[in-house]
């Protein structure tokens, strides 16, 4: 059987620094009918000189021609790809793991789905300032299931599961081109949100019947100093060269009518309000809907407040107010809510800490993704056992509360 053919969209902007190494997990694969896009937005850095300077004859550069909001480039990017075979985006700090094309090859080939979403790895990149520990988590469970999209669509919105278990085109997430020309069909473009990983999840989810979830983590999620999403959701307020501030200055796809804004004009930061944001968007690609979900919705955005809990109870009593919803009663049942999910986190901690090995400071430092994909690879390859398990958590701990010790100190 001929391999399907596998096209990685990388999409990029003036981060020529990291994008090198991302760039090489890809080049580095052994996988012949491969495809490279990157799409550059129009970057003034040498983004272009370090794409040419790869030397890889599977590498296809596309250019903008001017700068445009990460959904909008996103789209574009997508525009590049042809028709045939399955496409996956990755972030320009993120990275794929050695062999993990030919892994999503054999599943392609032994099932007749039209999504795949696996596991990843968590990397974090070395900071300017040093205010964070370089740190690499490595998932080590193994297999993989058959899951029933829209019921993993229905846990998501109910706050029982997190986004990206669901099939998204984004780090980790292979998708077939048809359900791409499905959703562009039924709605015009493929990206109907300002956020774009998050809305491809909850799109393909109504799309697609099944996808298979793989619990290898074939993928590795790179978190840096560009990052938009650590910076969007960092407590101090984004300096004017932050990604989150550039984020905010786009002409990027409106919020959905129904959802305002923050007092201050950003998007309010909640994961989970965003995540419904993407499914009012999305809703051209669904049957009919029994009313509307605000009043459910809205509870569960409440009960999921975390570190921006004031700004989000403060959204949502706007929300409501909009909507002629009952604040105080929805907010007294995401209280309830909330306990609950505490209670069920607390328990399963010790487990799933357990379920991956950390690597905090090796004698050897980790200093890019694509150094951070290959020790995950030999990793993974050689298991480790409980001892060592919880030694890497251990230090992983101390070195989270020391540099947090350090953050508080210096704000004295």
């Amino acid at each position: 059987m001929n391999e399907p053919k596998i096209t990685v969209v990388i999409p990029t902007r003036e981060r020529c620094d990291v994008l090198e190494k991302s760039l090489r997990t890809v080049t580095a694969q052994d996988y012949d009918n491969l495809d490279i896009l990157v799409s550059d937005n129009a970057s003034t850095d040498d983004t272009e000189a370090v794409v040419r300077g790869a030397n890889d004859a599977r590498i296809k550069y596309v250019n903008t021609g001017k700068r445009l909001s990460m959904s909008h480039n996103w789209e574009f990017a997508l525009s590049h790809v042809d028709d045939a075979g399955w496409v996956t985006i990755i972030g320009d700090d993120d990275g794929i793991l050695p062999g993990s094309l030919n892994k999503i090859a054999e599943i392609i080939q032994s099932t007749d789905i039209q999504a795949i979403r696996t596991r990843t790895c968590g990397y974090r990149w070395p900071s300017p300032a040093n205010t964070h520990p370089v740190v690499l988590e490595v998932p080590l469970a193994s297999g993989s299931e058959l899951r029933q999209a829209r019921q993993w669509l229905d846990k998501v919105l109910a706050g029982d599961a997190d986004y990206p278990q669901l099939p998204m085109l984004y780090n980790g997430g292979f998708v077939s081109m048809s359900v791409l020309q499905e959703i562009k069909s039924r709605s015009g473009s493929f990206y109907r949100s300002c956020n774009p990983d998050i809305y491809s999840a909850v799109a393909i989810s109504s799309i697609v019947d099944r996808y298979v979830f793989v619990h290898d983590p074939l993928a590795i999620s790179g978190a840096s100093s560009h990052s938009t999403g650590i910076s969007y959701f960092a407590e101090k307020a984004s300096s004017e060269i932050s990604p989150a501030h550039v984020f905010d200055s786009e002409k990027n796809i409106p919020l959905h009518e129904d959802l305002p804004l923050s007092k201050s004009g950003r998007l309010t930061r909640s994961i989970h309000l965003l995540v419904y944001e993407s499914y009012l968007q999305s809703s051209c690609l669904r049957p009919a809907e029994d009313g509307n979900r605000h009043a459910e919705q809205l509870e569960v955005i409440l009960a999921a407040a975390g570190t921006h809990s004031s700004e989000i109870y403060d959204w949502g009593a706007e929300f409501a107010g909009l909507h002629g919803l009952d604040y105080a009663a929805i907010r007294s049942k995401a209280r309830r809510r909330k306990v609950i999910r505490k209670l069920s986190s607390t328990a399963k901690a010790p487990s799933l800490a357990m379920a991956n090995y950390f690597v905090v400071s090796p004698k050897e430092p980790i200093t890019d993704v694509f150094q951070a994909s290959v020790a995950a690879a030999a990793i993974r390859a050689d298991i480790p056992g409980p001892g060592k398990r919880l030694s890497g958590l251990v230090k992983y701990a101390a070195r989270i509360a020391g540099n947090w010790i350090g953050i508080e100190n210096q704000r004295r």
